[in-house]
């Protein structure tokens, strides 16, 4: 099996053709379907009648840079975990250009990307499908505690006191993410086996790492709301739990192409318990335009940092 290596790095980035076409390749087919999306919603976001707040947009910018600080180095940590080796950089460079992959509709454009681009530095397929599992996996069980921490705050008919529901998220995580039910997990969707054992301070810093992960994405859906309505925040815990449900929900459909678009619907019924429906619509949409854009100006910048890295190489 290959590894990740600093030679390794310099023959991808030496590789200066193939990245430079990925990478624009990512790029304009993002921009086509941010281009979309805002065609789509047009009606619905000239529907917004109030000024817009810079300061709570200026937010979701930070929390975009947080969110994308602690994914990044998650998912360098499972490679690094994965492989035996430590490569930051082309782990960044491929993150940024699969998240912008990730918001294609399509089957797993995302895994493809990084098949391809690890492929270039000498690393084993199987190796990145296995590591593209696993994260998945990881998030999808980081979403449900997420979920069941703040579900007390959703379901207003529940009389559950929130140490409770703190302590059922806990031991629901606990067993879910435990190394033999995360290795079990990963095989029965893929016949290879992982490189290394699992201990189960890996797989609960990555748990940890993740909900972190949904948490600051769910204030970057407040902030993105805020920008445009007066959401109080005493519904802010209502909706980070309508954010986890939303994204666990629509991850099993990643793999399907109608797929696009589930999300901000699944989202737009949520929300719409605690705010207008036209509002949630917009709210929903909009990040997801933010975040979209948000991806395709990381991808600009990682793909200038590694064709100069090519350059110095």
């Amino acid at each position: 099996m290959h590894l990740l290596s600093e030679e390794s790095l310099s023959r991808y980035t030496s590789n200066r053709r193939v990245t430079a076409f990925l990478g624009a390749a990512v790029v304009l087919l993002s921009l086509a379907f941010l281009a979309y999306l805002i065609y789509r919603s047009w009606p619905t976001l000239r529907a917004i009648d109030t000024e817009l707040d810079f300061g709570q947009i200026a937010l979701t910018l930070l929390f975009n840079i947080c969110a994308y600080v602690i994914a990044i180095w998650s998912w360098h940590s499972i490679m690094t975990r994965l492989s035996g080796q430590r490569n930051l950089r082309l782990d960044a460079i491929v993150y940024c250009y699969s998240a912008v992959a990730r918001r294609l509709p399509g089957i797993a454009w995302d895994i493809a990307a990084r098949v391809v681009m690890y492929d270039q530095a000498g690393v084993s397929k199987a190796l990145v499908a296995l590591a593209s599992l696993l994260e998945m996996l990881l998030i999808i069980v980081a979403g449900i505690v997420s979920y069941l921490a703040l579900a007390p705050f959703t379901l207003s008919y529940l009389s559950i006191p929130g140490s409770w529901a703190l302590i059922c998220a806990l031991l629901v995580g606990g067993i879910l993410i435990h190394p033999a039910v995360v290795t079990y997990g990963v095989h029965k969707v893929r016949k290879d086996k992982l490189p290394v054992s699992l201990q189960y301070s890996d797989t609960l810093y990555w748990l940890f790492m993740y909900v972190l992960t949904w948490i600051v994405s769910g204030f970057l859906l407040y902030a993105t709301i805020r920008s445009f309505y007066g959401l109080s925040p005493t519904h802010l815990p209502q909706l980070l739990a309508d954010w986890a449900l939303a994204g666990v929900l629509t991850s099993f459909i990643t793999f399907v192409p109608t797929g696009l678009g589930l999300k901000e619907l699944t989202l737009t019924l949520l929300m719409s318990r605690y705010m207008p429906e036209p509002i949630a619509a917009i709210g929903a949409v909009s990040v997801r335009l933010l975040t979209t854009g948000y991806s395709i100006v990381w991808a600009v910048i990682f793909n200038r940092w590694a064709n100069s890295a090519g350059s110095s190489a």
